[in-house]
């Protein structure tokens, strides 16, 4: 069986402990272990450290042999260049669209502006009238709240068509910068885990098992925020600590587990050089005389130099 057919199992993200600098994610995976043993856990971040990444059963019976981080690719066929050109038109005829819709309303304001009372033509023998106030005034209350009605729509429609105008202008910029042979804009790349699951000693080997995979991300950030609140004349107060995290990982953590780490996450840890004890005679401590094993290779640096020979008199 080879890696494009082993079986995927989908993972889910479970908790995560950020660092100083960094951060340690949980997932888990259930199915039933393939014959062979070899599984293709998805749903991994692109962030991942690949030399971080740590594999193993829950549960009492099976182990992992063998884990690894596979990058896969895939051609996304809806951005062709040629979806990119209908897609484009699409776009341009939404644009073209909602300026008219803008416009119309234009017109619209500029009519209802345009409304004012008109007294009628008197003629000499006529009698002087009374003005119509009432008539008038709701004319002018008629206007005021037709008009605020119509601003506010126009204010969405500018908003739609500048929106229009954003999305058309990115899909204009992505299709003069694609071409027919397929770029790497048009290629969609997944991280997976290749695990190597070795149930054997399990009394059914077509019970599903569960997995659990760590790994560690750069783009994890916490940093601690204190607040002391403390009445005038009291004795006691009240110490609140509150953390802030950010974090660029490529993963949605809502609803994830979050654990706070004061350590520093790339800090080495190797085991240090421990000093012999004698027991007896005190001895003076010996200083230590700096020498060290000279490189591999030293005695041919000038090899070629030597073979050479004197350069010539001038």
């Amino acid at each position: 069986m080879t890696v494009g057919s082993a079986q995927r199992w989908g993972s889910t993200l479970d908790s995560v402990v950020v660092y100083e600098q960094g951060a340690v994610c949980r997932h888990l995976a259930r199915g039933s272990v393939p014959p062979g043993g070899q599984v293709r856990v998805t749903g991994l971040p692109r962030s991942l450290d690949p030399g971080s990444l740590r594999a193993r059963v829950t549960g009492a019976h099976g182990s992992v042999r063998e884990a690894r981080v596979v990058v896969g690719a895939e051609p996304l066929g809806a951005r062709t260049p040629e979806g990119l050109q209908e897609q484009v038109e699409e776009l341009r005829n939404e644009f073209t669209a909602a300026q008219g819709r803008r416009d119309h309303q234009l017109r619209l304001i500029e009519e209802i502006g345009a409304l004012r009372p008109v007294a009628p033509a008197r003629r000499r023998e006529d009698a002087h009238r009374r003005t119509p106030v009432d008539a008038w005034m709701e004319l002018a209350d008629f206007v005021d709240e037709r008009l605020a009605g119509l601003h506010t729509r126009l204010v969405e429609l500018e908003d739609a068509v500048r929106l229009a105008e954003h999305e058309l202008d990115i899909a204009v910029d992505r299709l003069a910068r694609s071409s027919t042979d397929a770029p790497s804009a048009h290629v969609e790349t997944t991280v997976s885990a290749h695990l190597v699951v070795d149930v054997s000693a399990a009394g059914d080997l077509d019970a599903e098992v569960e997995l659990e995979l760590e790994y560690e991300v750069p783009g994890a950030v916490w940093v601690p925020a204190y607040r002391l609140s403390c009445r005038q004349g009291a004795e006691s107060g009240r110490l609140v600590l509150r953390a802030s995290v950010a974090q660029r990982t490529g993963e949605d953590w809502t609803g994830v587990s979050v654990g706070l780490a004061t350590a520093d996450l790339r800090r080495g840890t190797g085991l240090p050089r421990l000093r012999s004890i004698r027991i007896g005679r005190s001895q003076p401590a010996s200083v230590p005389t700096g020498w060290r094993e000279p490189p591999a290779g030293l005695a041919d640096l000038f090899t070629g130099y030597d073979a050479a020979g004197r350069p010539p008199a001038t």
